[in-house]
């Protein structure tokens, strides 16, 4: 599954790893009522028992290299057995995975990155040069005092370190490819990173990754992030600038293909689909 579209003057492509399941949105969201939670999830037309998301690889043409922006499950199914379609679906798509030239993460939770290394242990992109911030992978390489972060860690450990002499670091506002500009959004990890696209475009990550309940309750803190109260101000100063800009949005875990812009909604936001 994919969908080519233009990010300004480049060619860009999203190509899906699949759906995962998560829990109820309950378990996810700290703050809200679970019936309010619940009522907007049934507004949306999604289910209440479990939360749906979608992964949405952004493949984008800059400055005469293919980048991959994050790269899904990989071989892993812990949120179920419809992800790690990505090779084959770029593959359909008619990309070879060893013509993608780099591999920028927003950050190394496992359905972002563990797509990096097969199951035989071999690179998945074999010629790709990979970025991140070094914050992240700082935080993720030493044995954590969290036991709920050890699989993070076991999964950088297999799918990032091996490849160090590949990695580049990037910083806060820092224009690492052409027209790709990084925008350092702590909070969901120490070292997030959402990227800003010349034309007016912004790739957002983990930092309000559900449709709609990240954009109705702002405040809602996530047990995803790292940091849950960094995670709100980071959310909220995101979302603000998203719909003050007018920024177009490439959702990573939005229903598919993850394209639209962020409307002001009183105190909260608002989600909008692109239709073309």
């Amino acid at each position: 599954m994919h969908h080519r579209f233009r990010i300004g003057a480049m060619d860009a492509m999203v190509v899906s790893d699949g759906p995962l399941r998560l829990p109820a949105a309950r378990k996810i969201f700290k703050g809200p009522a679970p019936a309010a939670l619940e009522s907007r999830q049934s507004e949306a037309g999604q289910a209440t028992d479990a939360v749906r998301v979608e992964q949405n690889c952004l493949l984008l043409e800059t400055g005469g290299k293919r980048v991959l922006f994050d790269n899904g499950m990989g071989s892993d199914t812990s949120f179920g057995p419809d992800s790690g379609r990505l090779l084959a679906n770029l593959r359909r798509a008619g990309v070879d995975p060893a013509t993608i030239d780099a591999m920028v993460l927003t950050h190394a939770h496992s359905d972002h990155c563990w797509g990096t290394m097969g199951a035989d242990g071999q690179p998945s992109f074999p010629n790709a040069t990979v970025f991140i911030a070094q914050a992240e992978l700082d935080f993720w390489s030493v044995p954590p005092s969290d036991r709920r972060l050890a699989d993070t860690v076991a999964g950088v450990a297999r799918h990032l370190l091996p490849l160090r002499e590949r990695i580049r670091f990037i910083r806060d506002g820092q224009e690492f490819l052409p027209g790709v500009q990084a925008w350092l959004t702590p909070g969901h990890t120490p070292g997030h990173m959402a990227f800003l696209f010349a034309g007016g475009w912004c790739l957002t990550g983990d930092v309000a990754f559900h449709d709609p309940l990240s954009y109705a309750f702002p405040e809602a803190e996530s047990a995803f992030d790292t940091d849950r109260a960094l995670g709100v101000v980071t959310r909220r100063r995101m979302l603000d600038r998203l719909a003050d800009e007018h920024l177009r949005v490439v959702g990573y875990h939005h229903p598919w293909p993850g394209l639209g812009g962020v409307e002001r909604v009183g105190g909260t936001y608002r989600f909008v689909t692109d239709t073309a």
